[in-house]
């Protein structure tokens, strides 16, 4: 049975709710620089899915993630995004060089006013989520850069989310490292039952994490196609090495191949 379906991507999966968290209806982007980052994309993200947008670099991949986030507005069309709260993984972690790894992660529960009784608590999820626990103390420097991310991933979960953006956030890590990042955010968002949208151009990265992948086109950026993985989770190291893991990131590199004209 193939690992690659194409389901409407107006219809929820069966394991998710029938009203999307995220809503994207005829949305384009203009910059004033006259660059055209995104066609119209129509999209919906359910709850519990973890979909991921794959495609060349300049495809608008970033710029799509920002418009639902809040971080632009649309040009044309209109984005709904029902989260309760949304964390963000931006490309590089952007921690506060000076401060210690506690208190970078509880940044966002400090800046948003509230009081909150249990935010040391928080602050203690959020490390032991990422196996930071013991590195609390220890400032950015001190830290490899996969542990600098895994604070990153630390200070988006802090204020608990239910949807987290993630803008290609282990691109600039070794393969090694990669793949346990991968691993471990798969664990996490399992745990949490998170909603996650991921942006990536590794085939082998979203095939190993999605439970669908949105394929777009180079710049203008506009879906290709939008294919559901069939592969149940957990996922793990057995599945890196199968024959289906194998087939499908071949079947997918077709796909995005075809689509970007024959070349990335």
């Amino acid at each position: 049975m193939p690992m690659l379906t194409r389901p409407d991507p107006t219809e929820p999966s069966e394991s998710t709710t029938t009203e999307p968290v995220v809503s994207l209806r005829g949305v384009s982007k203009v910059f004033p620089n006259g660059t055209m980052a995104l066609a119209p994309v129509d999209l919906s993200v359910f709850e519990g899915e973890f979909l991921t947008l794959l495609g060349p670099s300049g495809c608008g991949k970033s710029t799509l993630l920002r418009l639902v986030a809040g971080l632009l507005n649309p040009g044309e069309g209109k984005v709904e995004c029902r989260a309760g709260k949304i964390g963000f993984v931006f490309q590089e972690p952007t921690l506060m060089p000076w401060a210690r790894v506690r208190d970078n992660v509880r940044l966002p529960l400090e800046l948003s006013g509230q009081v909150m009784d249990d935010v040391e608590r928080r602050v203690d999820a959020a490390l032991a989520a990422v196996g930071l626990t013991d590195f609390a103390g220890h400032r950015p420097r001190e830290l490899s850069g996969g542990m600098r991310m895994r604070a990153s991933i630390a200070r988006a979960l802090v204020d608990e989310p239910s949807l987290l953006l993630m803008d290609e956030p282990f691109g600039a890590l070794d393969e090694i490292t990669r793949n346990r990042l991968d691993a471990d955010l798969l664990a996490v968002c399992q745990a949490r039952r998170l909603t996650v949208l991921f942006v990536t151009h590794s085939i082998h990265e979203a095939v190993f994490l999605s439970s669908r992948v949105l394929v777009m086109s180079p710049r203008p950026g506009r879906v290709l196609a939008d294919l559901r993985m069939d592969e149940p989770y957990p996922r793990g190291d057995d599945f890196r090495t199968s024959a289906r893991f194998a087939e499908t990131t071949r079947d997918l590199m077709q796909v995005l191949t075809q689509g970007s004209g024959g070349g990335l």
